[in-house]
């Protein structure tokens, strides 16, 4: 294949394999974990799991990945792939400070709408353009998007913000530096300013890319099914959604020309 489209079609299997594989460890995660589930606020900032570091080592490999392979061939993949890389990998390796390791699994199930991104561009490329198989899945594909990213999505960051806000210049309280999960923390943790600007830029930076994308989607999939017309964009899913993305996975979309 040319050089384009072989970088494409591996992207995308990667990402099968990842987002697949992340997120059924994300859900497993916030069911089976009973030390993340019972996490005061102070815990949702300091508190630390090998449960949920598990998923932030995941993520946070994958965007490396992926910033790696995006930055390498941006003329493929393009700027908002490259910034979507940038600030999943920021976002996910802040987690090992520890910072918000909590919110770690909720994020990366932004990546839950990637299976059927992916599957959806493989329909393309094995002649199932236009059938009732790609229209059912453009169906699942748009809703899983739309409530997982753009809903779901959306309410997280507001919470994750809450609790940023209320540990800027704080410290953790001293009944609380006894939980196993704040073994990290000590009297004179707090987050700095820059430290919670960095986060909620980067957290901006990938919703705002998420209501872009999911636009972008909308106009691919409707193209795909418009009488006498053939598809003039293709839905891409870029390595970060492979991995998260992560955030998991965070799937990256982006136009090209059929």
């Amino acid at each position: 294949m040319p050089r384009k489209r072989r970088l494409n079609w591996d992207a995308h299997v990667v990402s099968m394999i990842q987002a697949t594989l992340i997120n059924g460890l994300a859900i497993w995660v916030m069911i089976a974990d009973d030390e993340r589930r019972e996490m005061s606020w102070e815990e949702r900032i300091w508190g630390y799991t090998g449960a949920t570091s598990m998923i932030q080592a995941l993520a946070a490999g994958y965007f490396v990945w992926d910033l790696i392979v995006t930055s390498m061939n941006l003329d493929v993949f393009g700027l908002g792939t490259l910034a979507h890389a940038i600030a999943a990998l920021l976002v996910f390796s802040l987690g090992f400070r520890p910072f918000v390791n909590y919110y770690g699994c909720i994020f990366i199930l932004w990546e839950l709408s990637t299976p059927f991104l992916n599957i959806h561009w493989f329909m393309d490329k094995l002649g199932m353009t236009g059938s009732k198989a790609q229209l059912y899945n453009g169906f699942l594909l748009l809703s899983s998007f739309f409530s997982c990213r753009l809903i779901y999505g959306t309410y997280q960051s507001v919470m994750v913000f809450r609790d940023i806000w209320s540990a800027i210049n704080g410290h953790p309280s001293p009944s609380s530096l006894h939980l196993m999960t704040m073994q990290f923390a000590t009297d004179v943790s707090t987050i700095p300013p820059w430290l919670g600007a960095v986060y909620l830029a980067s957290n901006l930076t990938l919703n705002g890319l998420n209501f872009y994308w999911f636009i972008m989607m909308i106009k691919a999939v409707r193209k795909r099914f418009e009488p006498g017309q053939q598809p003039q964009t293709e839905v891409e899913v870029d390595m970060s959604s492979v991995a998260s993305a992560v955030s998991s996975g965070s799937a990256n979309l982006h136009r090209r020309k059929a």
